[in-house]
């Protein structure tokens, strides 16, 4: 399998920023590694495979299979790159992944209008974290609002992907798919889970009226 980027890059960043293939890359995948230990890898080495299949590029944070004898080499071997860094990845990513919050820090370099699917306990969220979800339009879902096994994590969040990645407009596929009707907290920068607009202070929307428009 081999990566979808131009060969001969080095995996650090700083020095030697990567260059994405755009004739041949549909779109980019960032997986960031988690400040927890033991957590549930949100993708299978054999989902990274089927995506860089599609022509999807996967970017993936130095060490984050480490707790499960997953190494490095492991990732790139099913097609994926390495990366040192999170704020590299981000940047790269059209949809990011990390199974915990986003750290204020994080949303801070978010791209506009970014895909994020990561846990979102609404008590994290603060009204300056929303303030930069709605600045950015970042479109945002929670798997813990799905209230998965750990069994059924990485299959979800393959459909989820799925979902935002090849489909020709988001709300189209937020109207029939179960999933996301759960679990998208933002869209396009409106908060659109109850719990997480009191918890920051901000006024919320209904995801099926903000989705409604078909045009």
């Amino acid at each position: 399998m081999t990566p979808l980027i131009n060969p001969g890059y080095t995996p650090e960043p700083q020095l030697s920023p990567i260059e994405i293939d755009s004739a041949h890359v549909r779109a980019t995948i960032g997986m960031l590694a988690s400040e927890e230990l033991f957590v549930p890898l949100m993708l299978s080495l054999k989902h990274i495979e089927k995506f860089v299949d599609e022509h999807v590029a996967v970017f993936v944070q130095r060490g984050l299979g480490a707790d499960y004898d997953i190494s490095d080499y492991h990732f790139t071997e099913y097609g994926a790159d390495i990366m040192e860094d999170e704020l590299p990845i981000i940047a790269l990513s059209n949809l990011v992944l990390k199974y915990s919050p986003f750290t204020i820090e994080d949303i801070f370099f978010l791209k506009e209008k970014q895909i994020i699917v990561s846990t979102a306990p609404p008590e994290v969220f603060t009204n300056e974290m929303v303030h930069f979800l709605q600045e950015k339009k970042i479109t945002a879902t929670g798997i813990n609002f799905l209230h998965l096994d750990n069994s059924q994590i990485q299959e979800t969040v393959w459909q989820l992907v799925s979902a935002f990645l090849f489909s020709q407009k988001i709300q189209h596929s937020i109207q029939i798919n179960p999933l996301l009707l759960k679990s998208v907290y933002c869209y396009n920068g409106e908060i659109c889970n109850r719990a997480i607009a009191e918890n920051a202070g901000v006024p919320w929307k209904d995801l099926v009226e903000l989705c409604w428009n078909w045009n």
